[in-house]
C-alpha cells in the first residue's frame, strides 16, 4: 500500500479534513524542530514555534498552490514563523556550552565517510556556525541537512534556485571565514 503524498494531505486539510494535519505533523515536526533550534538555540522556543508552524499550516492550507513540494512550503512557513519570532525577541549570545550541546544535531547521516572524516572538527564547526548570522545558518542548515536540491531550497527560502545557490555559496564563505579566524585553518569542504 502506497502512502498518501504530503500534497494530497494538505489538499484534504484545505478541504476541511483537519485530521490529516496529524499525519503531516508526524512526518515533518522533527525536521521543523531541528530547523527552529538551529536558528533560535532554544529547545523550549523551538517547541513553541513548531506548534505555531502547524497551526499556521492549518490556517493557510488553502494557499498551497502545488508549485513545489509540500515540504518546501512547510519549511517556508517555518522560516516565516521563526524570523517573526526572532524579530520580536532579543537574541541571546550563544555560549560554547550551547554549541557543545547542539553538536549532535549537525551530524549528516547521508554519508558515513563524511561523518567520520568531520567528527574531529564537529564542535569547532558548531561554534563557527553559532557565530555567523542567522540567515547564513539557515541556508546552510536547510541546504545541507533538509533539502537535497536547490529547487526545494529556493522554495523554502522564497527565492529562485540560482539565488539559493548564491546564498549557499556566501553562507559557506562566511562559515569558512569564521572557522578559519577561530582555528587558523579553513574548513575542508
Amino acid at each position: 500500500m502506497q502512502a498518501v503524498s504530503d500534497e494530497r494531505l494538505i489538499q484534504w486539510v484545505a478541504d476541511g479534513d483537519a485530521s490529516c494535519l496529524g499525519t503531516l505533523f508526524e512526518r515533518h515536526h522533527r525536521g521543523v524542530y531541528q530547523y527552529c533550534l538551529q536558528l533560535t538555540r532554544s529547545p523550549a522556543v523551538s517547541e513553541d514555534l513548531v506548534q505555531d508552524v502547524f497551526l499556521r499550516l492549518l490556517q493557510k492550507a488553502s494557499s498551497f498552490r502545488g508549485d513545489g513540494s509540500c515540504k518546501a512550503w512547510i519549511f517556508n512557513i517555518a522560516r516565516n514563523v521563526t524570523f517573526d519570532y526572532l524579530r520580536r525577541a532579543e537574541r541571546r549570545t550563544v555560549s560554547d556550552e550551547d554549541a557543545d550541546e547542539n553538536a549532535e544535531l549537525l551530524v549528516d547521516h547521508r554519508s558515513t565517510e563524511q561523518v567520520a572524516a568531520g567528527e574531529q572538527n564537529l564542535t569547532l564547526v558548531t561554534r563557527a556556525l553559532a557565530e555567523i548570522p542567522a540567515a547564513a545558518r539557515e541556508v546552510i542548515w536547510l541546504g545541507r541537512f533538509v533539502f537535497e536540491d536547490y529547487d526545494d531550497l529556493a522554495r523554502a527560502l522564497g527565492c529562485t534556485a540560482s539565488a539559493a545557490r548564491v546564498r549557499m555559496h556566501r553562507a559557506m564563505q562566511q562559515l569558512n571565514a569564521t572557522f578559519t579566524r577561530m582555528n587558523g585553518v579553513p574548513i575542508d569542504v
